[in-house]
């Protein structure tokens, strides 16, 4: 802990000219990218053609964060510490290559206390382009979808659910080891995904208070406490929990896009391992397994401008989900869901609305039986406010989440001083409330509120 304490603080004190020169260095290498696209220009000197080789190093983030959890019964705080160090290589128009590592460190306090530091690949890969093609190989991390938080087309990517919904949703993605072809054809884009090596989601310390299985209470994220299931909450209390990410790849996937008018629409198809973790039990031997299975999934998105508005909508069908019966088995069920979203911006640029509507229906697919412990059906509201005032110093900004269908609800209002760029102060908090099976209703007791500081380089 000290160690990768020390490490981050220095690597968060890099003097400002660095961040300076990497942005004129990255400026210079986006032109000469773009330049092969331009048509030659028979005034231009050749030197102003010519390539330059590009190798720089730097931080992608550092967030320092320290916050306190008052009405939780065993756990009084945390303090955070992230940064991710990279190196950028580009010997040619064509090749580009990086390298990053994700420094982490956190100390819970309390009678729940624990404390964790660790080093992992972030995204490291290598990259071939050329004209409209781009081929990339090694740990990225892609994030499909066009709306924002709940992106329902989202199935290549790995999730970090270490701080749950505390970011935002770019940061809750990990990268993931892929294959990836890019290719541009006019107005019509093709993304094909294929996941040779899988690795299931960032799941926090058997201690944390945001692990999905509560120790204390005997309960798992999404299933609601009942007499006949008296073995798995033993089993949660304090049987092992074993990690099974599967001996085969992560499955493929296929996204064609088009951009043009009247609307961007897109398809996407595929058959991945789900990231979000699946708690099977096992009563014989006394355990519980976080496994990973396939579903296959086909949807399709789209995006619009009218009134003054930007529209989004997802609509995704997907088979093999695995739910939980009252007497502990696992069936297969079907899924159909939708999101709608709108954004705009009411009384000029200050201030920003982000409005989405999630509805879900789960329809179980095995002849076991059709009762589950899960719900089954979930219509809920979510979004996001943000404005700025203080000549824009200022970041005013509310995260929301609500079911229609069933009580659910998780508020995130925040504060955050963004004048000493490109350092951002930020003051948050973070409340849930709910219905068992829910995710408010799970982690009730974990009121958070969190002062931090945010760098992005």
């Amino acid at each position: 802990m000290p160690l990768a304490l020390a490490l981050a603080l220095i690597l968060f004190a890099l003097p400002a000219l660095a961040a300076t020169t990497e942005a004129k260095v990255e400026a210079s290498a986006d032109a000469d990218a773009d330049a092969v696209t331009q048509p030659r220009r028979q005034t231009q000197r050749p030197s102003a053609r010519a390539f330059r080789p590009v190798f720089r190093t730097g931080i992608d983030q550092v967030l320092l964060e320290v916050g306190a959890t008052p009405e939780h019964p065993s756990a009084t705080g945390t303090a955070w510490l992230r940064a991710t160090p990279y190196l950028l290589w580009q010997p040619t128009r064509n090749w580009e290559f990086r390298a990053s590592v994700r420094l982490d460190a956190v100390r819970q306090s309390g009678d729940l206390s624990y404390s964790d530091a660790h080093a992992e690949l972030g995204e490291t890969w290598l990259r071939w382009r050329q004209g409209d093609t781009r081929l990339s190989a090694g740990l990225q991390t892609i994030l499909w979808g066009r709306v924002d938080g709940v992106p329902l087309i989202d199935r290549v990517s790995r999730a970090d659910i270490s701080r749950v919904l505390l970011d935002d949703l770019p940061d809750r993605r990990l990268p993931q080891a892929a294959l990836r072809w890019e290719q541009a054809f006019g107005e019509w884009s093709l993304d094909a995904v294929v996941l040779p090596a899988f690795q299931g989601a960032d799941i926090p310390d058997a201690d944390s208070i945001w692990n999905p299985l509560n120790r204390r209470t005997g309960r798992v994220l999404g299933i609601a406490p009942q007499p006949a299931l008296a073995a798995l909450a033993a089993l949660v209390r304090s049987g092992a929990v074993n990690q099974d990410d599967g001996d085969d790849d992560g499955g493929a996937a296929l996204r064609i896009t088009r951009t043009g008018q009247p609307f961007d629409f897109g398809f996407v198809v595929g058959r991945t391992r789900q990231s979000l973790p699946y708690f099977r039990p096992d009563f014989v031997r006394g355990n519980l397994t976080a496994v990973y299975p396939f579903s296959r999934f086909v949807g399709v998105d789209a995006e619009w401008v009218a009134a003054g508005a930007t529209w989004r909508s997802e609509l995704v069908a997907t088979r093999g989900l695995p739910l939980t019966t009252p007497l502990g088995q696992t069936v297969a069920a079907r899924a159909v869901e939708w999101v709608g979203a709108v954004e705009f911006f009411p009384g000029g640029g200050d201030t920003r609305v982000n409005l989405q509507l999630l509805a879900h229906q789960l329809r179980v697919s095995s002849d076991v039986g059709t009762e589950v412990l899960e719900l089954t059906r979930y219509r809920g509201v979510n979004g996001e406010i943000e404005s700025s005032v203080g000549q824009g110093r200022w970041k005013l900004g509310l995260r929301f989440a609500s079911g229609l269908s069933v009580h659910d609800l998780y508020l995130s209002p925040r504060i955050s001083y963004v004048g000493f760029e490109p350092h951002e102060i930020m003051l948050s908090l973070h409340a849930f409330r709910g219905n068992e099976r829910t995710l408010g209703g799970f982690y009730r007791d974990n009121a958070y509120v969190a002062v931090g500081v945010r760098t992005r380089f």
